[in-house]
């Protein structure tokens, strides 16, 4: 079953785009809610009240649907697409917010 957060859309493009299988699936939503509940647990202190749920029911649905692409990609030994995802939508947010910023 695939997490409440993860928009079901953009999951079944990502399945079928990369053809992952049921075990391949499981495997990268199970390591995309990992990832989450890692950055929880290293928050700053300010933020230390929130829920674990709180805390993932902020996390924006795009950065979901991206978490389970790498983590689809990592296991189908697609390293280098994976670390150009990331890197992406690390430049587009910082474009983002710098955008904001003005």
């Amino acid at each position: 079953m695939l997490d409440k957060h993860l928009p079901l859309q953009a999951a079944a493009e990502i399945i079928s785009n990369l053809g992952l299988n049921s075990t391949q699936t499981r495997r990268a939503n199970r390591t995309m809610q990992r990832i989450v509940y890692r950055a929880w647990t290293r928050r700053g202190r300010a933020k230390q009240a929130l829920t674990f749920e709180e805390f993932a029911d902020a996390v924006p649905e795009c950065h979901w649907s991206l978490m389970f692409e790498v983590c689809g990609l990592v296991l189908l030994d697609r390293d280098t697409e994976a670390c150009t995802l990331i890197t992406a939508a690390r430049h587009l947010e910082a474009a983002r917010t710098a955008g904001g910023a003005t």
